[in-house]
């Protein structure tokens, strides 16, 4: 007997040769229920593929849709899920109730996999990530030298959507597995693997010289000080040449200084705000107005 493959939350695109499941009935529905109060109307272990795509951002808790997807999945099933990336504007739009990124199933896969394995009833292998961005976004990334790792770490609007390809086990006694992670202009394009810069345990050592730097007013002297402005190719005078120990004098001396002032503002504000100060005011005002008589 087949086994069955099921795309749940079509909508009328169901990806084809798969079982149609969605809340409202429309062409290529071919079961109508709420997934999120009803029960998938297959038995134990008959599913082999489950694809979904833009749905489970739209339902209040994807757990009880996961449990589900255990007990119908065959050993080795394989799932597929596209969702909008927690870091692009189209996440936030209208009727989206969860903001999804690699840290929810990297923790159901990767990070606390025992924990999970008890909650979903099986075993659930995260084996690829992968990233759908523009094509314009990714000359613009290359046009500025920016590696792609370093943006999808740090920035915001560079993905568009990314998917996640997940294989169910009933009785894993296999090694804990990495996913790979893959990025495309297109999820039917081809796939490139997204090369990773940054080390999964920091160098102690560099960490050290970070803190440091971070901590030392030559951080400050770079991000807050102007740099002397001279002709392309020349360099300043020797004598006007900054004296690091002068710098960090008058360094020193302006925040000295900025916290002087910021404090008598603050004690003329708490002057202003007594008694005596209105009394003072009303005072000279008083007289004033005897004067102009």
């Amino acid at each position: 007997m087949n086994k069955l493959k099921l795309d749940l939350g079509c909508g009328s695109r169901k990806k084809n040769k798969t079982i149609g499941i969605d809340i409202h009935p429309q062409p290529g529905v071919d079961y109508v229920l709420d997934l999120q109060t009803q029960p998938l109307p297959f038995p134990d272990q008959s599913v082999e593929y489950v694809h979904s795509s833009h749905f489970l951002e739209h339902i209040e808790n994807p757990v009880k849709v996961f449990t589900e997807l255990s007990r119908v999945c065959v050993e080795g099933a394989e799932l597929e899920f596209w969702t909008p990336y927690a870091w692009s504007n189209s996440a936030f739009i209208y009727g989206h109730k969860q903001f999804f990124n690699e840290d929810h199933y990297l923790h159901m896969c990767v990070w606390n996999p025992n924990f999970w394995e008890t909650a979903l009833k099986a075993r659930w292998l995260l084996k690829e990530i992968t990233y759908i961005i523009d094509s314009d976004v990714l000359i613009e990334l290359y046009k500025n030298k920016i590696p792609l790792d370093f943006a999808l770490k740090y920035y915001k609007g560079i993905v568009r959507e990314f998917g996640v390809f997940i294989e169910i086990h009933h009785n894993y006694q296999g090694e804990e597995l990495q996913p790979i992670r893959t990025f495309a202009v297109e999820r039917s394009s081809r796939r490139y693997p997204v090369k990773t810069m940054f080390e999964l345990n920091p160098n102690p050592i560099d960490l050290k010289d970070a803190l440091k730097w971070f901590s030392s007013v030559e951080v400050e002297q770079q991000l807050f000080q102007p740099q002397p402005t001279t002709p392309e190719g020349e360099e300043l005078p020797s004598q006007l040449q900054p004296n690091q120990t002068e710098l960090e004098q008058l360094q020193y001396q302006l925040q000295y200084t900025q916290a002087q002032l910021q404090q008598a503002r603050a004690v003329i504000a708490a002057m202003q705000a007594t008694k005596f100060w209105k009394l003072r005011d009303s005072w000279f005002k008083f007289k004033k107005l005897m004067g102009q008589k």
